[in-house]
């Protein structure tokens, strides 16, 4: 009973700060009847269920404070799951800082150009509106050290004033004509918030994981690949989760009621789906589905876990296939195939090597991945490859640290953005930009671009 009266607490803190929001929204309401009301969220903040508040909000906006360690790749996905939160409509980038943040253990000065890509990245992702924190910096209290577009010495010279100002003007320039367009994915992961308290709050098998991270595991092959992605609940209905070629429920530890007959239905009706460690084994109210792990989507996985090993920090298992040769960590579960297919196997020498660490199962018109083990970049990759390709999903190959994300708007303009996400110079040739308009200089794309650290190119396609 305590595991589940930690999980209604968890459920009670967010509906009872977001009545708290709805509250004071409904009372500036009686007023005014017709300006945009909404709150800034914090991207993969554990405590709010952000699906459930969104629907109380007329547009999202959140807080983007990455650390000096975050990957690009992972503030990409918390833009797509603010995007994903409502609906997959245009949101608001709340607050980011022009220069350092103040909170971390050492605060590193942004590099130039770093703020810039940062805003336009957000863009990229789906963002209508770019905002910082704060304007003038203050002179005490526990943030006088974070940014600010005006900093102590009060002048309009500093570099972070000028690059600021710099970014204003190209947004004025070209953001109308960018503004409400859209993200079009055939990819859809489950961010479930339900999956992270019950994932993180579970004493054992280990304390090694963090929901986020893991999720952040499967998004990470896809950004690699400039593989859209659209943030979904996993409560998504049939409908539109039938929108989608591939779904992701990564950790999907809790499954909700009616959640493991609709992925049924999606999987039998052509669908694709991956979960794998720690995925069905508990209810709605945090107790252990009977009958063998992953509980209600064995059938449709068709595997049963016998046991979970727990990894040590830093222990890794082997796991050789086809396409994967590779690693994993944290956990390893230990797979009896019941009507799926091999893929790859455990290797080292604990008394599982040589079962199954991923399996497929053809069910109906579908197939059904799962991943035993949590799998390291290059194994991930290797394993995504061959679904990508099968799938023909759209993919791009770009050079490390580059991405390239597209807004379709209106009338069949499509808007890339390519993004140097480093402190180095980057060229690449790429055939499916070319003829398409620079929109910041007005250059028309013939083969080579070149990217100056941390640059963006806005590209206008026909």
């Amino acid at each position: 009973m305590v595991s589940g009266l930690q999980m209604d607490y968890r459920r009670f803190q967010s509906q009872a700060q977001l009545a708290c929001y709805t509250n004071e929204r409904d009372a500036i309401r009686e007023y005014d009847a017709t300006t945009p009301i909404t709150t800034n969220l914090m991207g993969t903040f554990k405590d709010l269920d952000y699906f459930e508040w969104a629907k109380e909000m007329d547009v999202v906006s959140w807080d983007n404070y990455p650390g000096m360690d975050t990957p690009p790749s992972f503030t990409a996905m918390c833009h797509d799951l603010m995007r994903g939160i409502g609906g997959n409509k245009p949101f608001m980038l709340m607050e980011q800082t022009p220069n350092q943040q103040n909170w971390f253990p050492f605060c590193k000065v942004k590099q130039p150009g770093e703020v810039r890509k940062l805003s336009w990245q957000a863009v990229a992702h789906g963002a209508d509106t770019v905002r910082f924190f704060q304007m003038k910096q203050s002179l005490g209290g526990c943030e006088r050290f974070h940014g600010a577009v005006i900093a102590h010495d009060g002048t309009e010279e500093s570099r972070v004033f000028k690059e600021t100002a710099a970014l204003g003007e190209e947004l004025d320039r070209i953001g109308r004509r960018i503004m409400g367009s859209r993200i079009e994915s055939r990819v859809a992961i489950m961010f479930d918030w339900q999956s992270y308290w019950s994932l993180e709050g579970c004493v054992g098998p280990t304390t090694g994981f963090n929901y986020p991270n893991e999720v952040h595991r499967f998004y990470r092959a896809l950004w690699r690949r400039n593989v859209p992605v659209d943030m979904i609940a996993s409560t998504t209905p049939l409908a539109r989760l039938s929108q989608y070629d591939l779904a992701i429920a990564p950790a999907l530890i809790t499954v909700l009621p009616g959640v493991a007959e609709t992925l049924e239905a999606y999987v039998a009706d052509g669908g694709t789906f991956i979960t794998g460690y720690m995925a069905g084994i508990h209810d709605e109210h945090d107790l252990v589905v009977p009958g063998g792990y992953p509980g209600k989507l064995r059938r449709l996985m068709g595997v049963w876990v016998e046991e979970i090993d727990a990894l040590a920090p830093g222990e890794t298992i082997e796991v050789h296939g086809g396409t994967v040769d590779a690693k994993g960590e944290i956990v390893a579960s230990i797979i009896h195939r019941e009507g799926a297919e091999r893929l790859a196997t455990y290797g080292g020498d604990e008394f599982y090597a040589g079962h199954s660490a991923l399996t497929v199962n053809a069910y109906g018109k579908g197939k059904a991945y799962f991943v035993g083990t949590s799998l390291d970049e290059t194994g991930m990759s290797a394993f995504m490859a061959p679904i990508i390709k099968e799938l023909d999903l759209k993919s791009l190959d770009t050079p490390e640290d580059v991405s390239l994300s597209v807004r379709y708007g209106d009338g069949g303009t499509r808007y890339a953005f390519l993004i140097n996400n480093s402190a180095a110079d980057k060229r690449l040739c790429l055939s499916e930009l070319n003829g398409g308009t620079e929109l910041l200089t007005g250059t028309v794309i013939n083969d080579l671009i070149e990217l100056k650290p941390y640059g963006v190119d806005v590209i206008a396609l026909r």
